[in-house]
C-alpha cells in the first residue's frame, strides 16, 4: 500500500509595513525548501484559530507581540513529498521590531523586489497577488472619452487598477494609457483572440484579460510577460486557469447582476467553495462594490471588481 503524502495546515503573514515595504523571513538551509525566503509563520496546533496561531508564530519568531491580521488568500500546494494549505493573513498592527529570534535572516522589501526572489514554490501565488490593486475597476462602456478620463482621474492608484475593457481597441487607447501611466494606475486590456494577442502593442499595459471563450480556446498561457488573468464564470474554466498558470481570474457573477439578470448568482459561499485554496489572484465580479472587500476576503477572493460603484460620484448600483 502506498503511503499517503503528509498533510499540514499552515498559517503566514504578509508584514505590511508603514512605508508599504513587506517584512520576510528566510528559511534555514536544512528545512524543507530550505534557503528561500517566506512568509513568516508556521504550523497551527490543534484547536488555535488562524490568527491566533499566527500571532503565536510571530511572537516566537520574530519577537512581534500582539499581532492583529486578517484573511488575504489560502493556497492549497502539492509538493512531491508533502501537501500544504497555507493561510495568508495580513498583519498591519503589532508590538515589537521583527527579528530573528531563532537566527534567521529577516528583511524588509519594497513590493517590486518580491518577483525577483526565491520563494518557496506554494508562495508565488501570493507573491503575485501582492503586486495586485484590491479593486479593479472596469471602464464603462457608455460613457464618452472626457467623462471617462475624469474618472480615470479620481481612482486611486494605490488601491484601484482598471480595466479597459471595451476601450481596449479604442482609438484613443494611447492616450488613455499615457494619463494612466502619468497617475501610476495599472492597467488590464482585454484580449479578444490570441491572434489580437500577438499583433496588440502591449507598451505600458500591466495586465491581459481574457474573457472566457478566449480562455477555453488557449492551449497554453499567453507570451505575455504581464499578468494574466481571466474571466470565469464556471469550475471548469477556472481549472482551465490554473492549467495555464494564469496569475488572476475575475469570477462572477458573485450576486444578481443588472447586466446579466439571467445568470443565477453564485453567492459569496458558493464562491469561496469554488476559488478558496486555488494558486492563482481571484476577485469577486457581479453585484459587488469596493465595501465588499473585506466579504471578499474571508471568501477566499483577494480583491473585487466592478463597474459604477467603482467610479466616484457614481451610485452603487449592481453590474
Amino acid at each position: 500500500m502506498t503511503e499517503a503524502t503528509p498533510a499540514i495546515t499552515v498559517v503566514a503573514a504578509i508584514i505590511r509595513g508603514n512605508d508599504g515595504r513587506i517584512c520576510l523571513s528566510k528559511r534555514p538551509d536544512h528545512k524543507h525548501q530550505g534557503g528561500c525566503w517566506e512568509f513568516p509563520g508556521g504550523k497551527v496546533e490543534p484547536g488555535e484559530s488562524l490568527s491566533v496561531a499566527l500571532a503565536r508564530e510571530l511572537e516566537e519568531e520574530l519577537g512581534m507581540q500582539a499581532a492583529i491580521s486578517s484573511p488575504f488568500m489560502t493556497i492549497a500546494h502539492q509538493y512531491e513529498d508533502l501537501h500544504v494549505t497555507l493561510h495568508f493573513r495580513d498583519v498591519t498592527a503589532w508590538q515589537g521590531e521583527p527579528s530573528g529570534r531563532e537566527g534567521q535572516p529577516v528583511r524588509w522589501f519594497e513590493i517590486p523586489e518580491l518577483p525577483t526572489l526565491e520563494f518557496p514554490a506554494a508562495n508565488r501565488p501570493v507573491v503575485t497577488a501582492i503586486t495586485l490593486p484590491a479593486r479593479l475597476a472596469i471602464a464603462p462602456d457608455n460613457q464618452d472619452l472626457d467623462a471617462l478620463k475624469v474618472g480615470i482621474n479620481r481612482l486611486d492608484a494605490a488601491s484601484t487598477g482598471l480595466y479597459l475593457r471595451q476601450w481596449s481597441e479604442h482609438a484613443a487607447l494611447p492616450e488613455l494609457l499615457e494619463l494612466c501611466g502619468k497617475k501610476g494606475i495599472k492597467v488590464w486590456l482585454r484580449a479578444l483572440s490570441a491572434k489580437w494577442m500577438e499583433q496588440a502593442s502591449l507598451q505600458g499595459v500591466f495586465g491581459l484579460h481574457l474573457p472566457e471563450s478566449v480562455l477555453m480556446d488557449c492551449r497554453e498561457r499567453p507570451g505575455f510577460p504581464g499578468v494574466v488573468s481571466a474571466a470565469c464564470h464556471s469550475r471548469d474554466a477556472l481549472a482551465k486557469a490554473v492549467s495555464l498558470e494564469l496569475d488572476m481570474v475575475l469570477v462572477s457573477p458573485v450576486e444578481t447582476t443588472a447586466s446579466h439578470p439571467d445568470r443565477p448568482p453564485l453567492g459569496w459561499q458558493q464562491a469561496g467553495q469554488w476559488i478558496t485554496g486555488l494558486p492563482l489572484a481571484c476577485y469577486g465580479l457581479g453585484g459587488v462594490s469596493p465595501a465588499d472587500l473585506e466579504k471578499a476576503r474571508q471568501h477566499g477572493a483577494v480583491g473585487v471588481a466592478g463597474i459604477r460603484a467603482f467610479w466616484l460620484g457614481s451610485a452603487p448600483e449592481p453590474v
